[in-house]
């Protein structure tokens, strides 16, 4: 079976909002995680329902033609940020950082020249910190006006970002193992990614990104980071920070551009192509 037609059997399901209809209720005893996903079986069954409703979380069904759940997921707004480049630096490039806002703020034009031409780093060195000095500057008169700093974090820049909060197989879900294609990888590619492509089409988002994997011995995250690096397309956190919650503590964070999925949907199609 050659990668068109394993795409279309992922065609056939299709997402649903847990709380779109009151016999999902029912339909949720027949679904069953992993011993590693016990946590997520217990959420889906004890609180999907109501994070659905009040809207804090969007829950939704993956269900195949006969109404069977496949898989559950849930979508939440979230939100990635870039640090200062001044908290990165080591103590001596603070330092110096610091004569050179306070240069700025006297507005000694002869010393900042002097500091560019001192030689203690390379040209394009200097021009990061010189950068990274005016930026400073400009943050602390901007805290000076809004007098805000007890209730805002500032930071260099923010990244809109949707967050993949939960991703669970039914373990129960009956299905034909000849495809050859795992379940989360077809569903992944099929339902959720149009979904997002969908909502970002009205909303602007920079990011998707989710936390890998909580109540896994080591080995255990290991693999699932790698399946969700190599058959998801995701990434490392490398210049940003993301907001994780307490839950999370155990788990990495992995991100991936929205304006990335659709190649990469098409891409990981074109790998099971046998043209």
């Amino acid at each position: 079976m050659d990668g068109i037609k394993k795409r279309e059997i992922f065609k056939k399901f299709h997402s649903e909002r847990i709380t779109f209809r009151e016999d999902n209720l029912q339909l949720l005893s027949g679904f069953k995680a992993t011993d590693e996903g016990k946590y997520l079986e217990t959420y889906l069954k004890d609180k999907a329902w109501e994070a659905d409703l009040e809207g804090e979380t969007r829950v939704y069904l993956v269900k195949d033609e006969r109404d069977s759940i496949a898989l559950f997921f849930s979508l939440k707004c979230g939100l990635l940020y870039k640090r200062y480049q001044y908290d990165d630096l080591d103590d001596e490039k603070k330092d110096f950082v610091d004569l050179l806002i306070a240069a700025m703020q006297k507005r000694d034009y002869e010393l900042l020249e002097e500091y560019y031409e001192s030689g203690v780093c390379s040209e394009d060195e200097m021009r990061r910190l010189l950068d990274i000095a005016y930026n400073r500057l400009e943050l602390k008169m901007e805290e000076r006006q809004l007098q805000d700093g007890s209730y805002t974090l500032k930071v260099e820049e923010c990244y809109s970002a949707i967050e993949i909060q939960h991703f669970c197989k039914n373990s129960l879900y009956k299905r034909d193992d000849s495809v050859g294609i795992s379940l989360g990888f077809g569903i992944f590619w099929e339902v959720i990614v149009p979904l997002i492509c969908d909502i970002t089409d009205k909303v602007g988002c920079k990011y998707i990104y989710l936390f890998a994997a909580d109540q896994t011995n080591d080995a255990d995250v290991r693999k699932l980071v790698e399946y969700y690096k190599n058959e998801l397309k995701f990434s490392d956190v490398e210049d940003m920070i993301i907001i994780k919650p307490y839950y999370d503590t155990d788990c990495q964070g992995l991100v991936q551009a929205v304006s990335d999925l659709q190649d990469h949907r098409n891409t990981v199609w074109e790998e099971f192509s046998d043209v």
